[in-house]
């Protein structure tokens, strides 16, 4: 075993973007599990923006041997927002070995409210709330990730939204939800609100595509973006817990690094920053593993 292949030998990046895609992406995922297998990875989790990556999930699996690829749905328009049909669908799907690969229901990324109002975006947003209760929907939602057991994700919802969805979630019997992302633009949760939502039974994912946000990103679409450091973020998994996190690298956009190359650095910059083999294995390992029942 290589050095390289060492660093992250058995671990799961839990959010890695892939092509094709609404934005330009640096691999597809048969590129990104070659990599990933490449560093030792055991698993990674496919995300798009639009659809559902159960599919090229699918495909990446058969084409690449000695790792798992996951999929899920993400609920922004294209997918019909709050839907549950395309959450049913997403676990019916079969052929081709994609039976139970999709494990993951994001609620809306672009198209939350939280995200248009963060940038002002004129559009109407994919509703989660109708004031302070869930759309209709979103009980049919809870009730699917229930009982196909599926991963929910808050993804680009505020940290208020995320704390009411996590409550509803666990009383419809929901029990593996994550936080998406939580240390940057657009959910920015405090430590006392990651806190919360880790005592409430969530995980709190944290991302390296955090130092490429900001007025030097590499990507111009994510210049206007609050960043976040792994200094920042090496503070929140201490503050919280690692028993309460995941690591993922979030990457795949266009020019930044791609996601094996990312989650790498992100491993070794925790280590340099003192977080330890036992919690790297519970962030990177043991925890992912259990939400994605492997």
């Amino acid at each position: 075993m290589t050095p390289e292949t060492q660093l992250t030998a058995g671990m799961i990046d839990f959010h890695v973007h892939t092509h094709p895609d609404n934005f330009d992406r640096t691999v597809s995922g048969v590129e990104a599990a070659q990599m990933a297998r490449a560093r030792g990875l055991r698993a990674i989790v496919l995300k798009g923006g639009a659809f559902e990556t159960v599919t090229r999930a699918a495909q990446a699996g058969a084409e690449v041997p000695d790792i798992q690829v996951f999929g899920g749905v993400v609920m922004n328009w294209p997918s019909g927002g709050i839907n549950p049909a395309a959450v049913e669908a997403m676990v019916s799907l079969r052929g081709g070995g994609s039976e139970k690969l999709g494990r993951v229901v994001w609620l809306p990324s672009l198209n939350s409210r939280n995200h248009h109002q963060r940038f002002n975006i004129p559009a109407p947003p994919v509703e989660v709330f109708e004031g302070t209760t869930l759309v209709p929907a979103m009980h049919e939602v809870l009730a699917l990730c229930a009982k196909h057991d599926l991963v929910l994700e808050t993804c680009h919802l505020s940290p208020q939204e995320a704390l009411a969805v996590i409550r509803e979630a666990r009383a419809a019997g929901v029990k593996k939800i994550v936080c998406t992302h939580v240390d940057y633009d657009p959910i920015n949760m405090s430590i006392d609100e990651q806190r919360e939502a880790a005592r409430l039974g969530a995980f709190m994912e944290h991302a390296y595509i955090g130092v490429f946000l900001g007025p030097n990103s590499p990507a111009p679409r994510f210049r206007a973006w609050r960043g976040a450091t792994v200094e920042q973020m090496a503070a929140a998994i201490k503050a919280v817990g690692a028993q309460s996190s995941i690591l993922a690298s979030d990457l795949g956009s266009a020019p930044m690094e791609k996601p094996a190359d990312g989650f790498a650095a992100f491993v070794k910059r925790l280590q340099q920053l003192g977080v330890t083999e036992a919690d790297l294995d519970q962030m990177t390992r043991r925890n992912p593993a259990a939400l994605l029942g492997i």
